[in-house]
């Protein structure tokens, strides 16, 4: 299946196995650009920045073949609300908590949408079936989405959860909320320069500075460490991603 590109992509990251050429709608993407969804690939499901994009320069996986793409990044099958079948589509890079970058991404809610909640963030980009298939070792947003949101008012968090369940190692919970059943359109932002990070949701006063990754979540420095993003309906979808490094 191939797909016109909607999604643009900046990836300046110092070392790719040798390859600077940034990925980007003004010099390199063109009409050849596509999402390969097919899992028989020997590289498995891949954004292709372009066709002439090699192994080494591809910027995010779908490692359990759970996403496809139609106007954005969706999750596939028709998972009802609250379901707890979720997955994570991931950078190649593992390991971003040794660089600094800044990271966006646009999500869309419809209105009157299966409850769920989208998380954006760092790490493993691996479900744990021992927390109800949240990203483990990964720090991330967790932002309540849908009719009712899992009754939380639409909570906005930011958690560090390693293994086991509902286990974290750093919690900064109802940062704030995002509009409810109206759904909307909003766009993470996500930035690191040295070991602090900061999440926010632009142009709302969602907002948490962490200091020291480290210490909120030292996993990251022990495991793979990938930029992430994934939910569990395919309602929602995923689009403009932005990935700029130092």
């Amino acid at each position: 299946m191939q797909n016109r590109l909607l999604c643009a992509f900046i990836l300046v990251f110092p070392s790719l196995d040798g390859c600077s050429t940034p990925l980007s709608s003004s010099s390199k993407l063109d009409g050849a650009s596509q999402w390969d969804g097919n899992s028989s690939r020997d590289d498995g499901p891949a954004w292709r920045g372009d066709s002439e994009t090699t192994p080494a320069e591809l910027v995010w996986e779908d490692a359990d073949g759970a996403f496809y793409f139609s106007g954005g990044f969706r999750r596939t099958g028709n998972e009802p609300g609250q379901s707890t079948n979720r997955h994570y589509m991931r950078t190649v890079r593992s390991d971003c908590a040794s660089t600094d970058w800044t990271f966006q991404i646009t999500f869309h809610t419809p209105a009157n949408a299966p409850d769920d909640i989208i998380f954006i963030g760092l790490g493993e980009a691996v479900p744990d079936s021992s927390s109800f298939n949240e990203p483990r070792n990964s720090l991330n947003f967790r932002i309540h989405q849908g009719t009712t949101a899992f009754g939380t008012g639409w909570d906005v968090d930011v958690m560090a959860h390693d293994i086991g369940n509902l286990h974290w190692t750093y919690a900064n919970q109802a940062l704030g909320s995002l509009p409810g059943a109206n759904g909307g359109t909003f766009t993470a932002q996500i930035g690191k320069n040295g070991h602090q990070v900061t999440f926010s949701i632009l142009d709302t006063a969602i907002v948490a500075t962490i200091p020291d990754i480290g210490a909120a979540a030292p996993f990251l420095y022990t495991s793979a460490s990938r930029l992430l993003f994934g939910n569990a309906s395919g309602a929602y979808s995923f689009d403009t991603l932005v990935i700029e490094g130092s």
